[in-house]
């Protein structure tokens, strides 16, 4: 007898054993013992070696394939209960529920106390300053996996192809109007509104990787599907960019997590990944899966207030935080404006339909959520691609994450490296950013803070991974050891001068009575404003 035929008569009789004994359930449950709900056929993405060697196994507890699923070494299976399930985990194979993933939106009516809908972000990013030198993403293909993109006039002959995985026929038909908008913050070209509201990367090529209908929900297995067709179609399409506004709450370690074992299998082969870091803050360890991947490049969101200087930023209190619940990855790796951001409707869809008085003029739309964040961050990718044609997934990430500016809060877990700077990124000396994450952390509970110093070492933020031959802003440069730090402003006059040595130092109004009295011991020293939560508090620690 052959060795295969040994090995198949070996796994029926430990499969017939683990069945028998009611599959080794956790707890001691026997087959007998097993609830009613648990006999209900499941959906599970089961990992493994080998494809066929998983359908033998998949086949022995009764259950059958749905769809293969090479990317990760996996199928897509249906079994028969929870008690088939735990039979396949037993024997060793990695199981993952096929969970529902959802885009990230927050679309909306604007809040009274919110800007009217402007479009700065182009002019914030230093998109604009690009494309007066010519760069605007001109042959860089970028694959919107979402909900379908309309194909409107803003889009002109740049949307060049796409794919239908959700069940209808027609990748260019967002029922959901998720997708026309993420596809409008990438490259719109303003030809709806006469030029009012235009896309990071106006020039950019546009593939539509179609998950989702009407409702904005699909699974793993969907999302997984769709990333694989992205791989078998960069070619034909010029992508270099794939643009994944959605999630799922992960429910283990990216490294047996089938989305992020995807994203990575992209990452690996080319594409620069860009996903949404979720819109579920402000409390810790609310990253969704695949932004909790270290490899890709998660994007928070930023308040820009509708103006293109910085100083009056914010982050928004639905921005999801890191670190990331499984492994404490320091995330998100940047943030971009997502906060009453305008890009284009589709009209007829569920969030048109449903959010009416969010429209702007007759074609567009105002919007919130780390979605638009990461759509405006997948345009500014392309348009360093198009500055830097040879550059990696790798080293786009390190151009854009050693040039972005320091934010409004200066947390690597809130924002990242700091807000996005396209033009910086584009034309900065080369960067390269060396990525190896092989451990896990440290689990970190949704809202529960973990030292940062324990993610350090695995960390995109370690130091140690970057080489180039000019250090960027967010470690290095100007803002971090030249003037602001060590110039006049710390040395100079206003340090040294008459301001500090002379009689308004020296005289009575040092020693008098406001010296001593009561402003300075009572309750205006030592009250709340001193001790409470703005100097204690996680805003400074």
């Amino acid at each position: 007898m052959s060795n295969s035929g040994r090995t198949t008569r070996s796994i029926f009789r430990r499969v017939g054993a683990l069945l028998a004994s009611g599959g080794l359930i956790a707890g001691g449950l026997t087959a007998a013992a097993v609830p009613a709900s648990a006999s209900s056929p499941i959906n599970v993405i089961v990992e493994g070696s080998s494809p066929a060697g998983l359908q033998t196994y998949i086949a022995l507890v009764g259950g059958h394939t749905v769809t293969p699923l090479p990317l990760v070494n996996g199928v897509l299976a249906q079994v028969p209960s929870s008690l088939a399930l735990t039979t396949l985990q037993t024997l060793g194979l990695v199981t993952s529920p096929d969970a529902p993933v959802a885009v990230d939106g927050l679309a909306g009516a604007l809040p009274a106390t919110a800007p009217a809908p402007a479009n700065t972000f182009p002019a914030a990013t230093g998109a604009t300053k690009l494309a007066a030198q010519g760069v605007t993403g001109t042959g860089v293909g970028v694959a919107v996996l979402d909900t379908g993109v309309d194909a409107l006039p803003d889009f002109g002959r740049r949307l060049l192809g796409g794919v239908d995985l959700s069940g209808g026929n027609n990748p260019f038909q967002d029922s959901y109007g998720h997708g026309t908008f993420i596809a409008g913050l990438i490259a719109a070209d303003g030809s709806s509104s006469s030029g009012a509201y235009t896309g990071e990367a106006t020039d950019a090529n546009l593939v539509s990787v179609k998950v989702a209908g009407v409702s904005g929900t699909t699974d793993v297995a969907t999302v997984i599907q769709g990333i694989t067709w992205t791989l078998a179609n960069r070619n034909a399409y010029g992508i270099k960019v794939l643009n994944m506004s959605l999630g799922e709450v992960p429910t283990g370690p990216t490294q047996l997590n089938p989305l992020d074992q995807a994203v990575e299998a992209a990452w690996r082969a080319g594409l620069t990944v860009i996903t949404s870091a979720g819109n579920s803050g402000p409390a810790a360890g609310t990253i969704t899966s695949p932004g909790d991947d270290p490899y890709v490049i998660t994007v928070g969101a930023l308040n820009d207030q509708a103006t293109v200087a910085g100083g009056d930023d914010s982050i928004p209190s639905f921005s999801s935080e890191g670190p990331t619940s499984a492994n404490g990855w320091l995330k998100p790796d940047l943030v971009a404006a997502g906060r009453s951001v305008v890009s284009l409707r589709a009209p007829g869809s569920s969030i048109d339909r449903n959010y009416p008085s969010a429209e702007v003029g007759t074609s567009n739309f105002v919007g919130s959520g780390t979605s638009f964040s990461t759509a405006i961050t997948s345009g500014a990718a392309a348009l360093v691609a198009e500055q830097n044609p040879t550059a990696t997934p790798n080293q786009i990430k390190a151009r854009l994450l050693a040039t972005a500016t320091p934010g409004p809060t200066g947390s690597a877990t809130v924002e990242g490296h700091g807000d996005l700077d396209a033009y910086d990124a584009a034309t900065c000396p080369p960067v390269t950013l060396s990525q190896s994450f092989n451990s896990v952390v440290m689990p970190a509970a949704p809202g529960v803070s973990i030292p940062l110093l324990t993610t350090w070492a695995v960390s995109g933020w370690n130091q140690l991974n970057y080489s180039s031959d000019v250090a960027s802003n967010a470690w290095d440069s100007n803002a971090w050891d030249s003037n602001a730090w060590d110039s006049n402003a710390w040395d100079s006059n206003a340090w040294d001068s008459n301001a500090w040595d002379s009689n308004a130092w020296d005289s009575n109004a040092w020693d008098s009575n406001a010296w001593d009295s009561n402003a300075w011991d009572s309750s205006a020293w030592n009250s709340n404003a001193w001790d409470s939560n703005a100097w204690d508090s996680s805003t400074w620690q």
